[in-house]
């Protein structure tokens, strides 16, 4: 009765096993919806709705930096796998949480005698862990800092996304209009090439100034070349940081230029930047709770000191003797106290502790230094907006000249070139506060105009919704 009992528990604990559930990797697939993503699609406008975009600009037909910022959460595959190593975190604190089965054992005997009594002797037992020192609790507090960890980084992964994806976008619109101030300039080149040729034919010109000319075209010439055959590159960096293919972002109308207007930028010696990021940045925040697991590893180890136990409960019919035992097991820690343990789960705490501060003063050289170029960039900025105003006027001055019959077309095309240089030099010094402030804000992780906010349902897996 008793093996019939054990039987029939065995039985009913495994009808409650989870089966097995196989779930292959299809690269076809996976191809092919890739190659699919469509950024007009239903899900996809209703992903922009939910985060604030007015329906009155559906579809979308000019793509702002804020737009391709919301299309590269949506298909950018970096948070599905920030999605899914916090989903295991998820798991890992319920593994936490979990107690000890019940364990459970049963025999049976037979004595060959001749006497009287029968020759049968049954027995059942069970084995109930009883865990210490609140050891379960300490498993759960690590397994949930752990996880808020995981969660934490899905908002520092939608961060860098963005970052990515932004400046990948930049990249591009400074390669467009740098060959088109090129192409300007190679063509003014070209005319004064074609100018000082013709003076040289009639003995008014040297050698040397034609030369010069030429040289000064094969450069430009081979600038122009050079920007132009970055395009494809340009282009598939982008796509790649926005999720989608290449032949996709072709058909998407991209804005060619970039909004100079910068929000003011606190100065150097304003605090008030460090003061934010030290008290909202996510790696922070995320360090934290990896030094709170620490801490909790630490109590674990010392909590270890106190040994579990074992209760064995037992029943055993033998040969019409009914007998009850209670049986206790446990692993002493009398000799070494868990000391080992112990010391390496405080000197790991330490290197928790160590990475925090380490990281926060990080933090503040960052903000510092790109604060610092922000600044510098845009005085040196606004000094090439004077130069140009400058040569602006100084070409005006020409211009009248040439109409009046003083001046040459050859000082009136030399003026020209004069502009394009200057407007070549004030984009670059644009282009680089552009980078300096995407730098600044990916150090502060929020845009420095407060009007781009990240998803508030990042957690929330849209790739299913694709």
């Amino acid at each position: 009765a008793w093996l019939i009992l054990v039987l029939s528990v065995m039985t009913l604990s495994a009808c409650q096993f989870l089966p097995y559930q196989a779930k292959p990797i299809q690269p076809e697939t996976n191809t092919t919806e890739f190659r699919a993503r469509n950024p007009n699609s239903p899900q996809f406008s209703n992903y922009l709705q939910s985060n604030g975009v007015s329906p009155s600009q559906l579809p979308i037909r000019s793509w702002d930096r804020d737009l391709l910022s919301y299309c590269a959460l949506f298909y950018h595959p970096d948070l599905d796998v920030a999605r899914a190593q916090w989903k295991a975190a998820q798991a890992a604190q319920i593994t936490a949480g979990q107690k000890p089965e019940i364990g459970a054992g049963g025999r049976v005997e037979n004595h060959s005698n001749n006497s009287n009594i029968t020759p049968w002797t049954y027995g059942m037992g069970i084995d109930i862990y009883v865990i210490t020192a609140g050891k379960i609790e300490i498993r759960i507090d690590r397994a949930a800092s752990l996880s808020e960890a995981a969660k934490i980084n899905i908002a520092q992964t939608a961060w860098q996304v963005r970052t990515r994806a932004i400046r990948s976008l930049l990249q591009y619109q400074y390669n467009q209009q740098l060959i088109a101030l090129l192409k300007q300039e190679l063509s003014l080149r070209q005319e004064i090439v074609e100018m000082l040729q013709k003076r040289l034919d009639a003995g008014i010109a040297s050698n040397v100034d034609l030369n010069n000319a030429r040289i000064f075209m094969q450069k430009t010439e081979q600038a122009y070349v050079t920007e132009l055959g970055r395009q494809p590159a340009l282009l598939a960096a982008l796509a790649n940081d926005i999720g989608l293919s290449v032949d996709t972002l072709k058909q998407m109308q991209l804005p060619s230029l970039w909004q100079e207007e910068v929000t003011d930028v606190p100065q150097q010696d304003d605090k008030s930047l460090q003061t934010y990021a030290l008290q909202n940045r996510l790696d922070i925040r995320a360090a934290l709770a990896r030094y709170e697991a620490a801490e909790s590893g630490l109590r674990l180890e010392i909590a270890k000191q106190y040994p579990d136990f074992v209760l064995s409960p037992s029943y055993v019919f033998d040969q019409n003797d009914r007998i009850w035992s209670l049986g206790i097991n446990s692993l002493l820690t009398l000799v070494n106290r868990n000391r080992g343990l112990i010391a390496e789960a405080n000197a790991l705490r330490d290197v928790e502790a160590t990475q925090f501060f380490a990281l926060q003063t990080r933090v503040i050289r960052q903000i510092e230094m790109q604060q610092a170029t922000v600044s510098s960039v845009k005085e040196n900025l606004k000094r090439a907006d004077e130069v140009l105003t400058v040569q602006s006027q100084r070409f005006n001055q020409t211009q009248q000249q040439f109409d009046t019959g003083v001046a040459d077309r050859l000082e009136l095309t030399g003026g020209k070139l004069e502009i394009l240089i200057a407007q070549q030099n004030r984009l670059n010094l644009s282009y680089q506060l552009q980078q300096a402030v995407i730098e600044l804000e990916d150090g502060l992780q929020r845009p420095l105009d407060g009007v781009f906010k990240l998803p508030n349902s990042l957690q929330n897996k849209v790739s299913e919704q694709r």
